[in-house]
């Protein structure tokens, strides 16, 4: 939520109504991969405004996701996802029932299913938290509690979660599952909404909180990233998940300034959109101001990066950090229209271009197609449009 609701919640006990599992230990099931990143885990910081989602894709390409915005964010955080190359979740975590980080979800599980599903154990009265146990309970994905000692591990990854710690809050806030994950050197603290009563007793119970990234709880709020927290974390980097001239002011000036005095580096979505972090286990680096893809197209990081009429070639380029099979694709003349179909299996590589030649001196190569040696594009103006294999205008210029 993005402010503190002085109400008290009862734990209702959801392993009857959810059938929430009380294991220590959950190893992510197997399923669908993304083609393999080559040694390197991605974490995408989506772009959702005042809300949370994020996606890890690990090394060997199975895919979590932390959390899905807010309701109606849930079409943009599919389209995301797909493409991202992800065709099956292998969990899904919803760090506590508020609207800005489950709403979207029963969307993402509809379409994309989910192996495992991990949540607190509190159930809130509300359409939201009904909407997601039904989506969550059709698709008959495994559920987990999340809380302190809960393990997430993949081949590649360990994640294991640092909180809830206790089995009562006055906020909700409290009660969300923090995950930390690790990759060789490098790991990762995904705080969800928690404050300052959760972050003390991590502190207190003397939880390993060193992270090289971390996820800003509640938005930057002044709730959460107490003094005494942040220097347990130590992060280099923070990553603030927010709307732009949102009502509540955040991320506050108390938080940004506890960073600045510890030379922390920020993120943020609101100044740089979505956000891509990638490591190998050693080093890590950002891709700021990705373009989150509208829910039309699944393909809205592939553009038409330069269209040459009087060379006759088109180029086109893959912003996103994944391969994208152009396996049914099409490029279209629009004044002539005259359609160029991409051979079976034609990849792009991620931050790749390609070039779709014609005209009498056009030869195919090794980052060029050959459409046909005739002429195709109108001097005088000539749009540009691909459309990817289901139909959907992916791009044009």
């Amino acid at each position: 939520m993005l402010f503190r609701i002085k109400q008290f919640i009862l734990p209702i006990i959801i392993f009857s109504v959810f059938g929430l599992s009380g294991c220590g230990r959950a190893e992510i099931a197997p399923a669908q991969t993304v083609t393999g990143t080559n040694g390197i885990l991605q974490v995408h910081f989506i772009d959702v405004g005042q809300a949370d989602s994020i996606l890890l894709i690990s090394p060997d390409g199975e895919s979590i996701l932390i959390d899905g915005g807010n309701n109606d964010d849930g079409p943009e955080v599919v389209s995301y996802l797909k493409s991202q190359g992800v065709k099956e979740l292998s969990a899904i975590v919803a760090t506590h029932p508020h609207e800005d980080h489950i709403g979207g979800l029963d969307s993402v599980i509809q379409s994309i299913p989910p192996k495992t599903v991990y949540m607190p154990n509190v159930s809130p009265n509300t359409r939201t938290f009904e909407d997601f146990t039904a989506a969550v309970n059709i698709s008959g994905a495994k559920k987990v509690q999340a809380k302190a000692g809960v393990s997430l591990n993949g081949p590649d990854i360990m994640g294991i979660f640092l909180a809830p710690n206790n089995s009562s809050y006055e906020e909700l806030n409290n009660y969300s599952a923090v995950l930390k994950v690790t990759y060789g050197k490098v790991s990762f603290l995904f705080e969800g909404d928690a404050e300052d009563i959760s972050e003390e007793e991590m502190l207190r119970n003397r939880q390993n909180l060193k992270a090289t990234v971390l996820k800003v709880g509640h938005h930057g709020s002044k709730s959460s990233t107490t003094s005494e927290f942040l220097k347990a974390v130590s992060p280099q980097y923070a990553i603030i998940s927010v709307g732009a001239d949102n009502e509540y002011g955040h991320p506050t000036a108390t938080v940004l300034d506890r960073f600045a005095e510890a030379g922390i580096e920020v993120f943020r979505t609101d100044q740089s959109g979505t956000i891509v972090a990638s490591t190998d286990g050693e080093v890590i680096k950002f891709d700021k101001n990705v373009s989150t893809p509208s829910a039309s197209t699944s393909q809205g990081l592939v553009e038409l990066s330069n269209v040459d009429l009087r060379g006759e070639a088109v180029t086109i380029t893959n912003r996103s950090n994944t391969a994208v099979n152009l396996t049914g694709w099409k490029l279209v003349s629009e004044v002539g229209n005259q359609i160029y179909n991409f051979p079976a299996d034609t990849t792009l590589t991620p931050g790749g271009s390609l070039k779709v030649v014609s005209g009498e001196k056009a030869r195919a190569g090794s980052d060029s197609l050959l459409w046909t040696e005739s002429n195709i594009w109108n001097n005088d103006g000539d749009p540009a449009a691909l459309y990817d294999a289901q139909g959907q205008l992916a791009a044009k210029r």
